[in-house]
């Protein structure tokens, strides 16, 4: 006998209801647990220079803002730092840098793309590409070979130099910074005027403060690479490092693709008498110094 004919109609169809909800949740934990274990983690890359760059224990308080920026990023995000010290657009890619980065890149990252310092470096042949030339067309080049790849390009111009003026910084970086927000718009990527934005966050501090978040060493607090002490207004300490980190963080934090990367205070309250956040000081000490 079939049971389905001896039963009321009102059961049958209560029945397949029950049955057809079964399946429907069913599916939908299968496919949230499947895209889960299926979804790539979250990553930030970083091309760069030594002003990005990660620096070793024993080169405290030598550090990058690049290395720095983990510190702002949103939990469950894995930065991945592959600026080099020295390099510019053009070494970068003569050495097989860019082509190493590349392979890493997976759909859905966030590039970071950072030069300017060394391609001016006109004395330096395996280094130098002319601001509205190479390093303009590399610059488009990387932003390309990314978006091709999947994942999301973010131009930024170099960071400041401290140099001052009486009051004011002065923006040193010049048709570099200019070509780098030209070969974002020629690329279609976003842009940071981490050039301006730099400058601004350190002139706030102002003049003699500054030094400590530039590698600025006396005899008595240099490190190995420098032991007789240094006055360095391109490289930063954790300090500044930390202080240029938070600055690309807020400004990640403010374009749809980077967002919830970044986890950022606007208005997280001064640290110290300079004026620092209070995050840039908490920042500046997370990082390991040298066992005496």
């Amino acid at each position: 006998m079939n049971t389905l004919t001896t039963m009321p109609r009102i059961l049958i169809e209560m029945s397949l209801a029950r049955a057809m909800l079964l399946a429907a949740v069913t599916v939908t934990a299968l496919f949230m647990a499947m895209t889960a274990m299926g979804s790539p983690p979250s990553r930030i890359l970083i091309a760069g220079d030594s002003t990005a760059s990660d620096y070793p224990v024993e080169r405290a308080p030598q550090a990058g803002w690049g290395q720095a920026l983990p510190y702002f990023t949103a939990d469950g995000v894995t930065v991945i730092n592959r600026a080099v010290s020295g390099r510019s657009t053009k070494s970068y890619i003569d050495e097989g840098k860019w082509d190493a980065l590349l392979e890493m890149v997976q759909a859905g990252d966030l590039v970071l793309i950072s030069f300017g310092h060394n391609d001016s470096r006109d004395d330096a042949p395996e280094r130098y590409a002319p601001a509205d030339g190479n390093y303009r067309d590399n610059m488009v080049r990387f932003a390309r070979d990314i978006e091709a790849l999947g994942a999301t390009p973010v131009i930024l111009s170099p960071a400041a130099h401290r140099l001052w003026e009486g009051p004011a910084m002065v923006e040193t970086h010049g048709l570099y910074a200019l070509n780098a927000g030209l070969a974002a718009d020629e690329a279609g990527a976003a842009f940071i005027d981490l050039s301006n934005a730099s400058l601004a966050y350190f002139e706030s501090l102002g003049r003699e403060p500054t030094k400590q978040d530039f590698l600025w060493l006396s005899p008595e607090n240099a490190n190995a690479r420098f032991p007789d002490g240094v006055e360095d207004n391109t490289h930063f300490t954790e300090l500044g490092a930390c202080g240029v980190a938070r600055v690309v963080a807020l400004a990640l934090s403010g374009l749809p693709d980077a967002q919830s990367r970044v986890s950022v205070e606007p208005t997280p309250g001064t640290g110290d008498a300079d004026g620092r956040p209070v995050d840039v000081l908490e920042c500046a000490a997370s990082f390991p110094r040298p066992v005496p």
